[in-house]
């Protein structure tokens, strides 16, 4: 779709805006955890994982000028404007911010074949991040947000184990997809394409006008093929 500077800004607003609500809820319910919610971030201390640059981390409003390094702070700091003062870019992990206009009608591919696209509980879907990126930190902080916070989504193979999955948070009239993942023996198989389709169609049903997201390199072209696009870049900033 076509677009204007400030149209790009807006959503670029919303995606980081959603990035910061699915951070602070980490920090909100986690165990040994504590959101951080202020002007200039939004997101959470989770001192047990202090190098994960998803997890104790903070999304600097757009527009705000990111806070200066302070013990209240994570430590990767996530911003689309200049670096924050006594932090270092760590380049290799910016994130094209994207975002989809879900007042255009979805198309056949929105409908959940055989329903193979079910629900899914947040703390597995943390586990699966877990299996799928080798980490231990996600599943058990997923697992402490309280059900109806957000909405889990997944497929699962004959045998009942869940093989691709995603969340979707509502903040306000914008949907951010967040912990997309798919089980490394069943990649390139069109299951996260299947998944993120009925994923987006719930949430027009639900009433959502946007949805955003922050991709990965992996994940960009897939996102571009659901009609996602670029309205900006998040860059890492770390102490």
């Amino acid at each position: 779709m076509s677009s204007t500077k400030s149209e790009d800004q807006a959503l670029l607003r919303q995606s980081v805006a959603g990035l910061g609500e699915a951070l602070a809820a980490l920090g909100r319910y986690g165990a040994d955890a504590t959101e951080v919610r202020r002007s200039d971030a939004l997101g959470a201390v989770v001192p047990w994982a202090d190098n994960h640059h998803w997890i104790d981390a903070a999304a600097v409003p757009v527009g705000t000028a990111a806070p200066p390094t302070g013990e209240h702070l994570p430590h990767c700091l996530w911003t689309s404007s200049g670096p924050p003062p006594g932090r270092r870019e760590e380049p290799d992990v910016a994130m094209p911010a994207m975002a989809l206009d879900l007042t255009v009608t979805g198309t056949e591919a929105d409908r959940n074949e055989a329903g193979a696209v079910g629900t899914a509980e947040l703390g597995e879907i943390g586990a699966l991040n877990d299996l799928a990126y080798q980490q231990q930190a996600l599943g058990p902080l997923l697992a402490a947000i309280p059900p109806g916070a957000g909405h889990g989504h997944g497929i699962r193979d004959h045998s009942g184990r869940l093989v691709s999955a995603a969340v979707a948070l509502d903040v306000g009239s914008d949907t951010s997809v967040q912990w997309v993942v798919t089980h490394p023996d069943h990649r390139r198989r069109g299951l996260s394409a299947q998944l993120l389709q009925v994923l987006l169609a719930q949430a027009r049903e639900r009433g959502q006008r946007t949805a955003t997201l922050q991709s990965s390199p992996a994940g960009f072209s897939l996102y571009q093929r659901l009609g996602f696009r670029t309205v900006g870049t998040l860059r890492a900033y770390v102490t």
